[in-house]
């Protein structure tokens, strides 16, 4: 495909590092760099490296996106849980960014979300939502009951992010910029504007 190409790079700045050489040692061969692999990959158009980083943006503030977890330990924290609790986690697929995991009625399971036609999709549906959330919020609301409440771990949540959750499912996430409240507020709104 013709275009410019959008990659999201992980910095180091230890990668800089120039060791002296003396004139007699022959240049070392140069070693692999100990950094965990980036699943993070080209991206084909700027509508994509916007709603990946949107989406990692609002994740931040979910507090059920769990990072580089490997799908063993996202099964076992939720074995025990009600079914339909879920979680998105960092896929360990190179060409796959997120993946939900989540316990059905067999046991926890996982699946992954793919980017594509300009929004996000679960591998083996047809439907595709423009935002990450609008996909959950479909699962949530659907007859099957496929998802229920989100995993955010043991530690109680902050009366700020339970307070924001709040407004925004008494108002809508539409609503934000009407609300008679101060800039800041609403900035902090913004954060997550989601009631999930």
């Amino acid at each position: 495909m013709s275009g410019p190409r959008f990659r999201m790079v992980l910095h180091n700045d230890s990668d800089h590092s120039v060791a002296p050489q003396g004139p007699s040692k022959p240049a070392e061969p140069p070693k692999p760099c100990s950094d965990p692999p980036t699943h993070f990959q080209p991206f084909r158009h700027q509508q994509e490296c916007d709603l990946i980083t949107q989406a990692v943006d609002y994740l931040k503030h979910s507090g059920f996106y769990w990072g580089p977890m490997e799908a063993d330990e996202a099964h076992a924290q939720l074995a025990k849980l009600p079914l339909g609790t879920f979680l998105i986690r960092d896929s360990m697929q190179a060409n796959v960014f997120f993946t939900l995991s989540y316990r059905a009625s067999d046991g926890p399971t996982s699946v992954r979300v793919l980017l594509k036609g300009g929004g996000f999709s679960l591998a083996g549906s047809k439907h595709t939502f423009s935002c990450l959330f609008q996909l959950l919020g479909y699962y949530i609301a659907s007859p099957k009951k496929s998802l229920s409440l989100p995993y955010r771990g043991d530690a109680a949540q902050s009366l700020q992010e339970l307070a924001r959750r709040a407004v925004v499912q008494s108002y809508g996430k539409d609503s934000i910029h009407q609300l008679p409240v101060s800039k800041k507020l609403k900035e902090f709104l913004w954060l997550y504007p989601f009631s999930i």
